[in-house]
């Protein structure tokens, strides 16, 4: 137990004595004040760790001592304990309304001062932890803040004059940073060359991710290669440098004014289409092959499908955050009412038209994952237009409770988190809170998966291969899932946030939880929940974490 810094404050210079023996035989410091100004005055020059008061004493009484402490000094918790003649409870009652934290009555107990004077030590400690831990969360949320910041600054150039040739564009993300890219270039003969890629997961991780491709798309375009080239390359680049399960949905296109040609290269993304001025689709390119990134190049497919448009028209492209975008009945838009939007000749600007029909159709909804959508007119030539750019809405609720089930397409689709992150964004929470809350969504809404639902052991992260052995596991078992659920409930309790997490299979291990030793690579997450959250507890063999969060 570390050296305290006591204050005692007593008129009584005998009671002052007794009880400074005492605490110097406890191995503290000891200092000394008649009544409740000099205690003020001393706790101005420095504070002490715990703090003895008198209640009756002469010029100011420890009652107002206390209420101007605790208004004083309000970001530090000083421990501060009554001693006094008075045992009544409505006496007791005074003292700890005024901010007292616990109280004795005289002649005191020499033990139980002790035992109390212990107590409160740890409790100050306690808390000294929790408030590094908390500086440190919000050093990271600030640092993280910025990053993202230059990130995008940076990925902005990386991207690209998006106005070349006349294209439009419209990226909605589902958090503060999207995940998917759009590129676009011109190839020394004059084709115009883009791209819509579409990262796993959501944020500046999974743009990061992106940065690969632009760049091989970048350079290659520059060079003259045609995109089954360039598509081959950047298979092989991210293959090389992405961890396991990690990839990029994409849709290469080359549109040839001089030729009237359109020639793409779709592997993973939902959408791509020739829709004439007339708003018909005259040539759907569906998906033929896998995301980049997934297939060694000894298996890639570069083999791309070309059409010859005899009528001028536009290419649309759009991810699959948009062709799953649900309303509020859970229906998904009908991407007939999009392509109708196209109905346009193609001096007119349509990206508007289509954000605010998306829009419309979301409602109050959020989007659950990012909505990525490219169009680019196809006629003799391309003039550069201005690019127009639909913000990304945002809304906050002062009353709220939500319970939501995902399955397993839902899990598959990994869009869990995105969706509890929307509602954290949409709380109202400050950044501390949101900082605090955004770690316990996350380590418990992982455990239910990884650990309830996926059946997987964290302690395989462990050893030298293991990490990679678990995430190579964590995507073979997520792919297949069928069956299971997880079940997520949130709401404002007072001045508490509950949450509560719960999944259909084997939940965690308790026991090894508790059993696991200091050193493990993994379990650090539920022990910063415990030190986050006013109350933390498991039910139902560990298939279902309540924690209460104390805002």
């Amino acid at each position: 137990m570390r050296q305290l810094n006591v204050l005692v404050v007593d008129d009584s210079k005998v009671n002052r004595l007794v009880i400074a023996r005492l605490i110097n035989n406890l191995g503290h410091l000891v200092t000394e004040a008649n009544n409740g100004v000099e205690a003020l005055a001393y706790c101005e020059r420095q504070l002490p760790d715990l703090i003895l008061m008198d209640v009756i004493m002469p010029e100011m009484d420890g009652l107002s001592t206390t209420r101007k402490l605790r208004a004083r000094y309000t970001k530090q918790w000083i421990p501060i304990i009554f001693l006094t003649g008075k045992s009544d409870q409505e006496d007791v009652l005074a003292g700890l309304e005024a901010g007292g934290d616990d109280y004795l009555t005289k002649p005191v107990d020499t033990k139980l001062l002790a035992a109390k004077i212990r107590v409160m030590v740890r409790i100050a400690e306690m808390q000294q932890r929790i408030t590094q831990d908390a500086k440190r969360l919000e050093a990271y949320y600030h640092a993280n803040q910025m990053e993202q910041q230059l990130a995008e600054h940076v990925l902005d150039n990386l991207y690209g004059d998006r106005q070349e040739g006349a294209l439009e564009q419209w990226i909605k993300p589902t958090v503060q940073f999207s995940g998917d890219i759009i590129t676009v270039a011109k190839s020394p003969a004059g084709t115009l060359h883009f791209m819509l890629a579409d990262s796993t997961g959501h944020g500046l991780a999974a743009a990061i991710a992106c940065l690969p491709a632009a760049t091989v798309f970048y350079a290659m375009t520059q060079k003259g290669f045609g995109i089954h080239a360039i598509a081959r390359e950047i298979n092989k680049k991210l293959k090389q440098q992405l961890p396991v399960g990690r990839f990029v949905a994409a849709t290469l296109v080359a549109i040839s004014p001089l030729e009237r040609t359109v020639t793409v290269w779709n592997g993973g993304i939902p959408y791509a289409a020739f829709i004439n001025e007339a708003g018909e689709v005259e040539r759907r390119f569906d998906s033929t092959h896998p995301p980049l990134g997934i297939l060694p190049n000894a298996d890639f497919d570069p083999s791309v499908e070309v059409f010859r448009w005899s009528r001028p028209g536009r290419i649309l492209v759009c991810s699959d955050g948009l062709t799953e975008a649900l309303d509020g009945d859970g229906q998904p838009l009908d991407m007939a009412d999009i392509t109708a939007l196209l109905a346009h000749k193609l001096a007119d600007k349509v990206i508007d038209t289509v954000a605010a029909k998306v829009g419309s159709h979301l409602g109050r909804s959020e989007n659950v994952d990012d909505i990525s959508v490219v169009i680019a007119p196809c006629s003799n030539s391309h003039a550069p237009q201005p690019n127009q750019v639909q913000p990304a809405s945002f809304t906050q609720l002062a009353n709220w409770e939500i319970r939501l089930t995902f399955g397993p397409r839902e899990l598959r689709d990994d869009l869990g988190m995105p969706t509890l992150l929307g509602w954290l964004n949409q709380i109202g929470l400050n950044e501390q809170q949101f900082s605090d809350m955004l770690l316990v969504v996350t380590e418990l809404f992982t455990n239910a998966l990884d650990h309830g639902l996926l059946a997987l052991d964290s302690s395989d992260k462990d050893s030298s291969n293991g990490f990679t052995h678990y995430l190579t596991l964590r995507q073979q078992r997520l792919a297949a899932l069928q069956e299971g659920r997880i079940q997520v409930a949130m709401r404002r309790d007072g001045d508490l946030l509950r949450l509560s997490v719960q999944d259909s299979g084997q939940g965690f291990d308790l026991n090894k939880l508790h059993s696991q030793p200091d050193n493990a690579k993994h379990g650090r997450g539920i022990a910063l929940i415990h030190r986050l959250c006013r109350q933390v507890s498991y039910h139902d063999g560990g298939t279902r974490a309540e924690v209460a969060y104390q805002l």
